[in-house]
């Protein structure tokens, strides 16, 4: 590879890079940036003037221009940051906007992003071009597209982080890509559209949408036709989380990303078939040459608009614009200099780009590639690249190797794993998606002619993609214990995988000295971590209006309590209690306990059943005849899950450091109303106590207050019922925290229904800790045995 000094644009990409990151640090005006880099664009050319007088020292120069770079990226992304919102929050507006979008579907409603023109808040007009980010929850809404104008009314609210551990908090980049606000729209009649011009992107988004009609008529198979999307159009929508997930720790993730892979079938293959055509029609080698380069590279461009254009397509299509170029004029390519082109395009383009994702894992990948995996190539023996079969088995294991040691930082920051399954599996899993994505490609093409000839390769592209998604099942199955769970990863973590890179691709005497700063790295980092010993975790997960607590014992098993609501198709723990088992690994729970059968509190059973390894289900024994128990019933059977009913003296056995006590329901509480039949369940952790009273009403806390007195002081208490009237008695409130030298935390798990204010008082009248999730989100707290403190688990992105 030609030296680092021969490609300036790789040094003006980390330029911008580190300018980016200096005005994400500190928030100084845009403007101030832009005169630092005047001045420092001056002083570079008056540092070239005086260098050519200078001849043979070294030039100075380079520094002022470096400088500057950095500032005019500081300056790029201030301008694109999002200022103070210029009108009140958590009021009602109404909003003429254009839509910069087309709306997407979420789990609560449709989303996209509107640029504002007026604002009507109360008797003030405001003329404010601002990035809004739309929410759309009301139901038979009028059809909006990107490019349209409308008006639309409703409620403007601050960036809220993530309501639940698991899922990032996105506020951060929300900000720095210029949202400054968020607008709840909860009625169809405040929705009004007054022009419909359509903007390119959904001219694009009309193509896509043929290409995909094309893949259903040919791919009856709705999960291989998700994954021939994907690898085709870059449209993972219709792949569930579970698929991605699983994909992404068997370390096949990264095949369903628009990238080199994509690039090299699509584009690289038309430009070697392009040269016998074009030869065939008499052209020279010079005409030959530009005309195969000018049609390739159109078409590269059309599929990577067609694709979305992600960060990773977009650096393929810059990358292989520059190679075709240096091949047309006979020069030698710089890699390094074509990645730093790549950088610079989409840096300029959009700054918040880099701290995407997708940004730092395919750029992360092709650094690792260009600077480790020659050198570890030419340690090995000749003897592997003899044969065809050598050659592709060794260079597929080295390309993954390398490629997973670079991306493993970034991965482990924003999934909470790594995996080197994908070292064996990428062997089959590559040709199995190339052999998808042509399939799929050729189904689309012939479609128009032939739909026999569509047909047989839609069955092709079916029998890759269904081969692949197998493949993942099966791979993460048998190899398990090489997918590396770390959620909360400390520095020396992070960096440890691209320092044993840097240790397998250096020379003899370098790797000595990498080997020395890796002991020290790892030595460092487990001095200054601290050590940890077995505790306890309880999170309340916030499920709107509904329970769902889960409990990871000492020795590692979980236990959940409650599994929150299900409301007009909509399934809570979807987006709260799934998103934490994915980032923490858990894939079993060892009791799911429903302390009755209301569907605010049973209502993710079913999901959790058909999504998780669950070893039993524990209930109150509440005879139900609606449809969602016999649902539950239906799959317990067909699961052969053991299920128990609880009583008031019953065990609960989980760990051994943990006394799991039933108080109730009572054995003769067969005629009471459901909630009064709730499991309360009491449980001890050294020298804390925890209380869960489900949905326990007046008669049963007066139950347990006459049975159990004393024994009901506790550290930590779920408040019955959501903080309903009809609960938190003052007699169950004063025995729960009697007087006492350090107060208790009281929680209450409630949604759109307000807490009584009369509850709220009475807890903290007595001394309770109240934490009420419709207002702070979910509840981490951990145990030591001896004391309980809060985990703090939201972090910017």
């Amino acid at each position: 590879m030609p030296p680092l000094r021969t490609a300036p644009l790789f040094w003006t990409a980390l330029g911008l890079v580190l300018g980016i990151l200096a005005a994400d640090a500190w928030p100084i005006p845009a403007g101030w940036w832009l005169l630092g880099a005047g001045c420092t664009a001056t002083l570079a050319l008056v540092f070239l003037l005086v260098d050519r007088k200078r001849r043979g020292s070294v030039p100075l120069w380079p520094v002022p221009l470096l400088l500057s770079v950095l500032l005019v990226g500081a300056a790029r992304h201030r301008l694109q940051m999002a200022p103070p919102p210029p009108f009140p929050l958590d009021t009602t507006a109404v909003v003429l906007a254009g839509v910069q979008k087309t709306p997407e579907a979420t789990a609560y409603g449709l989303r996209f992003p509107a640029r504002t023109h007026l604002l009507l808040i109360g008797p003030d007009t405001l003329r404010a071009h601002v990035l809004l980010d739309v929410r759309l929850v009301a139901d038979s809404l009028p059809t909006l597209r990107c490019g349209y104008r409308a008006l639309l009314g409703g409620r403007l609210e601050p960036l809220r982080a993530p309501r639940n551990p698991g899922l990032p908090d996105r506020t951060t980049q929300w900000r720095r890509q210029g949202v400054v606000a968020r607008l709840v729209v909860d009625d169809p009649r405040l929705v009004q559209v007054l022009d419909v011009r359509r903007c390119f992107a959904d001219r694009l988004a009309s193509l896509r949408d043929s290409v995909a009609a094309v893949l259903q008529q040919y791919m009856p198979r709705p999960e291989a036709r998700h994954v021939v999307q994907a690898l085709l159009l870059g449209d993972r929508s219709g792949l569930s989380a579970d698929v991605r997930n699983r994909l992404g720790r068997a370390g096949l993730a990264h095949l369903l990303a628009i990238s080199g892979l994509h690039v090299l079938l699509v584009g690289l293959v038309l430009y070697g078939l392009l040269r016998p055509l074009l030869l065939r029609l008499g052209l020279s080698w010079w005409s030959m040459e530009w005309t195969r380069t000018v049609l390739t590279l159109l078409v590269l461009s059309g599929y990577v608009l067609l694709a979305g254009a992600p960060a990773s397509a977009v650096r393929a299509l810059v990358m292989a614009a520059l190679f075709l170029g240096a091949t047309l004029f006979q020069t030698p390519p710089h890699s390094l200099n074509a990645l730093g082109a790549a950088a610079v395009v989409l840096l300029l383009a959009d700054p918040a780009q880099l701290f995407e994702p997708g940004f730092q894992l395919s750029f992360a990948a092709v650094i690792g590639l260009l600077l480790g995996w020659l050198p570890l190539q030419q340690r090995l023996p000749a003897l592997f690249f003899r044969q065809p079969t050598f050659r592709y088995l060794t260079g597929t294991l080295l390309v993954t190797l390398t490629a997973t040691l670079a991306t493993a930082p970034f991965v482990l920051y924003h999934f909470g794993y790594v995996s080197l399954a994908g070292l064996p599996l990428n062997l089959p899993g590559i040709p199995l998606a190339a052999g998808a994505l042509a399939g799929g490609l050729l189904t689309v093409l012939s479609a128009p002619f032939s739909p026999t000839l569509a047909g047989l390769f839609g069955h092709a592209a079916t029998l890759c993609a269904h081969l692949l998604l197998q493949l993942g099942e099966l791979g993460l199955r048998l190899l398990r214990p090489f997918v590396w769970h770390v959620p909360e990863p400390p520095w020396w973590v992070l960096i440890t995988p691209p320092v044993l890179l840097g240790i397998l691709s250096s020379s003899s005497r370098g790797r000595r000295w990498s080997g020395t700063v890796l002991l020290g790295v790892l030595g460092l980092g487990l001095w200054t971590t601290p050590p940890t010993s077995p505790h306890l975790d309880v999170l309340f997960f916030d499920v709107g209006h509904g329970d769902a607590v889960l409990i990871r014992a000492p020795g590692g098993r979980h236990l959940l309590i409650d599994a929150g609501g299900r409301y007009a198709g909509r399934v809570a723990a979807e987006r709260s209690v799934l998103p934490f088992l994915r980032r923490y690994g858990i894939d079993r729970l060892d009791a799911v306990l429903i302390t009755h059968p209301d569907a605010d509190h049973a209502g993710g059973l079913p999901l959790l059943l058909r999504r998780l390894e669950v070893g039993r289900v524990l209930d109150s024994g509440t005879a139900d005849s609606s449809a969602l128990s016999r649902e539950i019933a239906h799959l317990i059977d067909s699961l052969r899950l053991p299920r128990r009913s609880l009583q008031a003296g019953d065990t609960v056995r989980l760990d051994p450091a943990l006394v799991l006590q039933v108080l109730a329901p009572a054995p003769n509480a067969g005629d009471l109303p459901d909630n009064e039949r709730s499991v309360v369940l009491r449980m001890v952790f050294g020298q804390t106590r925890w209380l869960f009273l489900g949905d326990a009403e007046r008669e049963l806390e007066r139950q347990l207050v006459r049975a159990y007195g004393n024994l009901l002081e506790s550290d930590v208490v779920k408040v019955a019922h959501h903080g309903s009237r009809t609960s938190s008695t003052l007699e169950l409130v004063q025995q729960v925290i009697p007087e006492r030298t350090h107060p208790a935390r009281a929680v209450i798990s409630s949604g759109w229904r307000s807490v009584d204010d009369s509850v709220r008082v009475r807890w903290e009248r007595q001394g309770a800790r109240l934490w009420i999730t419709a207002d702070s989100g979910a509840l981490w707290l951990r145990s030591d045995g001896r004391r309980i403190w809060p985990v703090a688990w939201r972090r910017a992105q």
